[in-house]
């Protein structure tokens, strides 16, 4: 391992307020307790100190937490709705047909009725969407009879030109991890505004597993994802007589 004196301080400091700040306690915000939390800023105050940084604060504030007790209520506080344990969808249903009617195809095979279906939002500015790519490819080709269907939206928070070449552009340079279905949603929006927006998650890749057009999960890729998926296809499976 790289001595302290050759990693950037403020890379380590990073590394100690995640270490032992932030992780230890981000999921504890339905079960808070005061004195583990304090007795770990003691401890990340004897660390910073260590790697150089007398004041914690001169860099803590630039993420707009000026003091340890805002520090604590963030952690206290929880992450919105979406992200926090046991969130479910208020979105039960999809019209898959309808949602991806008006789009244009880029790229893959047309959707046809599937039962299970996984629609992806995404797009390509989206880090964690380009990561998640080879993984809904190796399910496609894991499951054939699952409609994967992607559909990038660069404008899903903010405008943001329209420009379907652009896509078709990237999605050429980058068929290795898309091997699935593509469409673009429209200029204005309708995949993003019928089905998105319903669901209230509030980021992206947000992928949806229907099963006859019920939905069976809403969120990022994960485990919870996987299972979704695999008991919706089981589910859909032709049934021994």
């Amino acid at each position: 391992m790289a001595d302290n004196a050759e990693v950037n301080p403020k890379e380590l400091f990073q590394n100690a307020f995640n270490d032992i700040l932030w992780e230890p306690f981000e999921d504890n915000y339905d079960n808070w307790q005061e004195e583990p939390f304090w007795a770990a800023v003691e401890q990340f105050k004897i660390k910073t100190k260590e790697i150089g940084y007398d004041d914690p604060f001169v860099i803590l504030a630039d993420y707009k937490m000026p003091t340890f007790e805002i520090i604590r209520d963030k952690l206290k506080e929880g992450p919105v709705g979406c992200f926090r344990r046991g969130w479910v969808s208020p979105l039960k249903n999809v019209d898959v047909a309808g949602a991806i009617g008006p789009l244009e195809l880029l790229s893959g095979r047309k959707y046809n009725g599937e039962r299970v279906v996984v629609l992806d939002f995404w797009a390509t500015w989206c880090g964690p969407c380009i990561e998640s790519a080879p993984i809904l490819s190796e399910l496609a080709e894991k499951y054939p009879e699952v409609a994967i269907l992607s559909i990038n939206n660069e404008a899903v928070f903010s405008p943001k030109p329209y420009a379907p070449e652009v896509i078709s552009k990237f999605l050429e340079e980058n068929k290795d991890k898309f091997r699935y279905s593509a469409y673009i949603d429209t200029a204005e929006g309708h995949a993003r505004d019928t089905v998105y927006k319903k669901t209230a998650y509030i980021a992206i890749p947000c992928l949806i597993v229907t099963l006859d057009g019920e939905v069976k999960y809403v969120g990022p890729e994960s485990k919870e994802f996987k299972a979704a998926l695999e008991g919706a296809v089981k589910a859909a499976a032709p049934k021994e007589k």
